[in-house]
């Protein structure tokens, strides 16, 4: 028995089968997770080292050579890149896509363990970080204050994380821009040279003193005792009251040489708001989950929190992404609610009513239930697959049309409306299986693509396949069932058309009966025409644009600067007021979130923020709303202007689809003589800077740091009884500190305890005179 047979001759089953399958389809609709663009995970990670006052030469040999064939031991490496800057080293490692990301993870966290004591005893901070989607920030907010202390800033902002950190969805809350609270001792060199107290002495004091070492238990009598001995420092007091040296008879205390306090780590970081001074929380979703939902938690907990603020802080959203989400999902609603209404207004006017209700209704019906295999075959609804249903909306009701058009020529010709349904769709069945199969196996390739890219847009060949097959097995049952039931029966004579069918046939099938009837007489004519328009095709296709992956269409944009190595970070913030000044000039911007000595949070899954760079500012910029016309224009009036800024490199930059990528066009150079490859790599900067169209060109390989070389007189040095080692100590203490060991103050916050010099925050030809070594 033939499937329209089947389907008409069952119609409770075929009813029962299509409700339970629309029952699934809306279930999956409303539970499959919402988020903005496929959640790819690329396997890899980066090794991010700290160590303030090192420059590049210091942290290549010390620190990225010994990491780098520490990671070279590893299997399935794609690709090793290292980026070092002053006191700073990324690591970066990828992976082979088809390998398993948490497992890599852990044997690069195995390998950085392993060398750890091989490193160097100064480095601030070492940390692995896994590549990871979730990473991302769904939501970011900026805690605004202008003269708010950073400690109160802290208690908020700690605050708002354990309140929205309740939320299950919620993966964590990030804190940015918050410089750590430290105890600073500040020592006065010429006081301890005095009393003949060294670097050493001050640091064994701290560190003997902040010891606790459990004492072991004890039996009295019935009891059993725990024995507790001094214990660790609980107080800056008992920092001041240490014993640190004796002279001359006489104890040396902390405070008779250094004065100790709380103070901030060495700002590397600024972060503003529309110009107001602030801090990020950036807060990241679990995988897999509703963001639409996440946001919903979020909101009514955000608002709670601004009501509670101090009257010298405010709460402001950033960046939202359900927002973002919902709008994409509205607009392909709308989408689909005008393709249902320009479809059967078409049929309605042709074919008429009832015809036009087959074919409407097999729309959102064939949506619906893919939706549901799309659920089931492990794909959320995000951009991608948003996008393969606005496809598949233009091609799904052609096997529906085609079906309903054949079914009404056998009505006409006299059949039943039984009969009808089965012998049309019998007979067109075949051909409708074909051309739809076709249309599908255009998209396999696609769907079958490997790597990165293939995972990143799978989501749409699969959306568009599952809607095309389920649009067939419609057109091959469900609509035949309804047009056996519901169209009229008709006489079998001929009838002419009326009305707007009468019209449609004299706009649209007589001038084509005609231009086919004269292509059919003119054969040579006709080919040599269809030639002419294929070469002028073949050369119009240069013209049109070629992009693998489209533009993200957000009203949103980056601007990235950077100024010459060795640039500090007030001269950074200078460059960064002045783009600040640019924009409040412009009536399309929102808002703006600026960066200064690191990349703004990630708030896009395939932009990383730089790392902490004293020469880099990066500035989020929200525009009011996004035209296609009108954001070109901003784009080219922002790189026009920045343009004229002297000795800086400006990139504006709109975000893009597509996996990650530093750029479309990547010139790697490679050899041992740097100052060859430096040449070289000022050469392919001019040409590429001729090139037209070629925009953000940024050479990484810039003019080297200067520096301020202190040589040391090692003979002297060693005739006088000073360690070489005792000197570098003290540079780096008196320049950029040292620290020692932590301090836990009574309410369980845990600071650093740093020592450094006294400076007067500058550090000059004066301050070189005050340094002394034992």
């Amino acid at each position: 028995m033939r499937l329209p047979e089947l389907a008409i001759d069952n119609r409770s089953f075929t009813w029962m089968v299509f409700i339970f399958l629309t029952v699934v389809g809306v279930r999956s609709f409303v539970n499959m997770p919402r988020t903005e663009n496929p959640e790819v995970t690329v396997p890899g990670s980066s090794i991010i080292v700290l160590m303030p006052g090192a420059g590049p030469m210091d942290l290549e040999s010390l620190v990225a050579l010994p990491l780098e064939e520490a990671m070279n031991e590893l299997d399935d490496i794609k690709q090793i890149i290292t980026d070092i800057r002053d006191g700073i080293a990324v690591i970066s490692v990828e992976f082979e896509f088809n390998t398993d990301a948490d497992e890599k993870y852990d044997e690069v966290v195995q390998q950085v363990n392993s060398i750890r004591d091989e490193l160097p005893d100064e480095i601030l901070k070492l940390e692995t970080w896994q590549w990871s989607i979730s990473d991302m920030s769904m939501l970011l907010l900026a805690l605004i204050s202008e003269d708010a202390p950073y400690n109160e800033m802290e208690q908020v902002s700690d605050e708002l994380s354990k309140r929205i950190e309740k939320i299950r969805s919620v993966r964590k809350v990030s804190t940015y821009a918050l410089p750590d609270q430290e105890v600073h001792i500040y020592l006065d060199f010429e006081k301890m040279a005095m009393v003949n107290t060294t670097l050493d002495h001050v640091t064994r004091a701290i560190v003997s003193n902040n010891m606790n070492i459990p004492g072991g238990d004890v039996s009295l009598g019935v009891n059993n005792l725990s024995v507790k001995s001094s214990g660790s420092i609980k107080s800056l007091d008992e920092i001041r009251n240490m014993v640190v040296n004796s002279h001359m008879g006489r104890l040396i205390y902390m405070r008779d040489i250094a004065s100790i306090g709380y103070g901030y780590e060495t700002q590397q970081y600024k972060a503003r708001f529309g110009g107001g001074r602030c801090i990020f929380l950036g807060i990241s979703q679990k995988e897999g989950l509703n963001v639409l939902e996440t946001g919903e938690q979020l909101d009514p907990v955000i608002e709670a929190l601004r009501e509670e603020l101090p009257t010298n802080m405010q709460l402001e959203v950033v960046y939202n992404q359900a927002q973002v989400v919902r709008e994409r999902i509205n607009g392909f609603m709308n989408n689909l609610l005008q393709g249902i209404f320009l479809v059967g207004l078409v049929i309605f006017l042709s074919l008429g009513f009832r015809s036009s209700m087959m074919v409407v209704i097999a729309i959102p019906l064939s949506l619906i239930i893919g939706l549901g295999f799309v659920d089931m075959a492990g794909f959320g609804l995000e951009q991608t697959s948003i996008g393969g249903l606005v496809v598949a909306l233009g091609l799904l009701v052609d096997n529906s049309i085609v079906m309903v058009e054949n079914i009404n020529r056998y009505i006409q010709l006299g059949h039943s409306r039984r009969e009808a349904s089965i012998q049309a769709a019998s007979e067109i069945g075949w051909p409708v299986v074909t051309a739809t199969l076709t249309t599908v196996l255009a998209f396999i390739p696609i769907a079958a693509m490997p790597g990165k890219t293939g995972e990143f847009i799978r989501s749409l060949p699969v959306t568009i396949a599952i809607a095309l097959v389920v649009s067939l097995f419609i057109a091959l049952s469900f609509t035949p069932m309804l047009t056996s039931k519901l169209l009229k029966e008709k006489k079998a004579v001929e009838q002419k058309p009326r009305g707007f069918s009468g019209m449609l046939g004299w706009i649209i099938e007589h001038p084509f009966r005609s231009a086919l009837a004269s292509a059919l007489k003119r054969p040579g004519i006709s080919m040599l025409l269809v030639s002419i328009f294929l070469v002028i095709s073949l050369a119009m296709f240069r013209k049109v644009g070629v992009s693998f992956f489209p533009k993200a269409e957000q009203a949103n944009l980056m601007i990235q600067a950077s100024l010459p190595n060795g640039s500090s970070l007030e001269r950074t913030d200078q460059l960064a007021q002045y783009l600040e000044s640019v924009l409040d000039t412009m009536p399309e911007v929102r808002y703006y979130a600026t960066n200064v000595g690191h990349g703004n949070p990630r708030i896009y899954y395939n932009v990383f923020p730089k790392r902490f760079d004293k020469s880099f500012t990066e500035i989020y910029v929200q525009l009011y709303e996004y035209d296609s016309e009108e954001f070109p224009e901003v784009i080219e009036h922002l790189r026009n202007e920045f343009d004229a800024y002297p000795g800086a490199r400006i990139s504006v930059k709109e975000f893009e689809q597509g996996p990650p990528f530093d750029a479309p066009v990547q010139i790697y150079l490679s050899g041992e003589d740097l100052e060859v490859l430096r040449e070289i790599s000022a050469d392919v900067e001019e040409m590429l800077e001729e090139q037209p169209g070629a925009i953000n060109i940024e050479n990484k390989f810039v003019k080297t740091n200067t520096e301020l070389l202190l040589n040391i007189n090692k003979e002297k040095a060693n005739m006088l009884g000073v360690p070489i080692m005792e000197i570098d100590k003290t540079i780096r203490t008196a320049v950029a500190g040292i620290h020692v060991s932590s301090f836990r103050d009574p309410s369980g916050e845990e600071h650093q305890v740093v020592l450094k010099m006294d400076r007067g925050g500058k550090f000059g030809e004066e301050e070189l005179e005050r340094i002394y070594v034992s």
